[in-house]
């Protein structure tokens, strides 16, 4: 008898890659929503004048779970919102690796032998006159 499945490779469910980035863009999506709609609702009380913490508090831990559930029960119920939402996964991840990046570059301490080695001569450079100068018109030159 001849086998009746076919012989082409599948896409694995299984690769751990795209297991791994399912995973994390799908929770980045969702802590960024849940992000999204406090910082909504924190400017919406803000315009409103409610400025006491306690009251802020106590209408954002009620009212975000409320707008994220009944989020989430209209995407399920609308294939087009699902498919956007699926679409919208990489740019919210794509957004969260820049704002690691910014993030990174900007509290980056290097260390390295090289920045010493600068450090060390520009420190050097500082004391000796006729090394002074030259830096600073080759500085200027450029």
């Amino acid at each position: 008898m001849v086998s009746t499945e076919s012989t082409a490779t599948k896409p694995h469910e299984d690769d751990p890659i795209k297991v791994l980035f399912d995973l994390a863009s799908y929770w980045a999506t969702v802590w960024g929503f849940i992000a999204f709609c406090l910082w909504l609702e924190h400017q919406l009380l803000n315009r409103l004048d409610i400025e006491s913490g306690s009251i802020q508090i106590a209408v954002l831990l009620v009212s975000t779970p409320a707008l994220f559930l009944a989020t989430v029960t209209r995407i399920e119920k609308n294939p087009k919102a699902r498919v956007i939402l699926e679409r919208a996964r990489y740019i919210v991840i794509l957004i969260a690796a820049a704002l690691l990046g910014a993030y990174l570059h900007a509290n980056h301490k290097d260390n390295s032998y090289e920045i010493a080695v600068r450090d060390g001569a520009v420190l050097a450079c500082a004391k000796i006159p006729a090394c002074k100068a030259e830096a600073t018109d080759y500085a200027n030159t450029r």
